[in-house]
């Protein structure tokens, strides 16, 4: 486009910020209390004590927002896979990186989102792939299980993870029948793969 019809481009925010990272923590507050669908870019500002049109100062859209939330979410997990890996018992670090329930409980709302958001749910298989290609290269996996198991370490790593989960978010609900069982299960397990 040429001329007057051209319109300027939108200024937006290059940097973060205090604020860029209070819209963050606004989206994952009201992802926690309310669920994925209770956010606007209204109740997002509102929660992060500033006016709308900030908001868009940062984010050029609400879906720009809530892909750099989970980005961030994605590289703080990382994180914490990674530090879990380098331990001692890298199985019994996962078990407990895995089994908070705050985390569970927002890992589900991402993945609800993922189900209807397309950018959202690219970043989680492209994440989901990159944790499961570290955790087989991790050299902490290699030699848990003896050489003729019927198994790859990854399995027991997915297991784990999934019902740590599961728990995570079941405990978020309330629901808690079983968890003492499954949990001294998973512990029992760990103990005979990592003494």
């Amino acid at each position: 486009m040429t001329g007057a019809s051209a319109k300027p481009a939108r200024r937006m925010a290059t940097r973060r910020s205090a604020t860029h990272d209070a819209l963050l923590d606004a989206v994952e507050a009201i992802m926690h209390e309310e669920g994925y669908a209770a956010l606007t870019s209204r109740r997002v500002a509102l929660r992060a004590g500033i006016n709308q049109q900030t908001l868009y100062y940062y984010f050029a859209t609400m879906d720009a927002l809530l892909l750099a939330a989970y980005r961030r979410r994605t590289g703080a997990m990382r994180a914490r896979v990674e530090a879990a890996l380098a331990q001692e018992r890298p199985l019994h670090a996962l078990w407990a990186c895995f089994s908070d329930p705050f985390d569970a409980a927002l890992t589900m709302e991402y993945l609800a989102l993922a189900n209807h958001n397309e950018a959202v749910r690219g970043e989680t298989v492209a994440f989901g792939e990159q944790l499961r290609a570290l955790q087989v290269a991790a050299p902490a996996l290699s030699g848990l299980l003896p050489p003729d198991a019927p198994a790859h370490p990854l399995g027991l790593v997915m297991a784990l993870t999934w019902v740590a989960h599961l728990m995570g978010f079941e405990a978020t609900l309330g629901l808690r029948g079983g968890h003492q069982e499954a949990t001294a299960l998973a512990q029992w397990a760990l103990g005979r793969v990592e003494p």
